[in-house]
């Protein structure tokens, strides 16, 4: 349970794009959208008895949250930041 807040502290961290805002980057857009539905799944099966479907759901959106900042977060901000020298070039 605290994982998932001690987590956010590692955030400055692996966001390794140049633009920190989230407005100019299309690929950023995308997946904040993915991320807040997972937030409300997550929400919804926090409210559920746990029976064997809504477990296994909520493994599944707990495994995205934490993939969320170890692994999304920094790959799409290397990415992002390959396409703006490439288009800079």
């Amino acid at each position: 349970m605290f994982g998932s807040l001690l987590i956010l502290l590692i955030l400055p961290y692996v966001d390794l794009s140049r633009i920190r805002g989230n407005q100019f980057r299309p690929a950023m857009k995308l997946f904040f959208w993915f991320f807040v539905v997972n937030f409300v799944i997550l929400m919804w099966i926090g409210s559920q008895h746990p029976n064997s479907p809504y477990v296994e759901i909520g493994q599944v959106a707990t495994a995205f949250y934490f993939v969320w900042f170890i692994v999304i977060v920094p790959l799409l901000g290397l990415s992002e930041n390959s396409l703006m020298d490439i288009a800079t070039k």
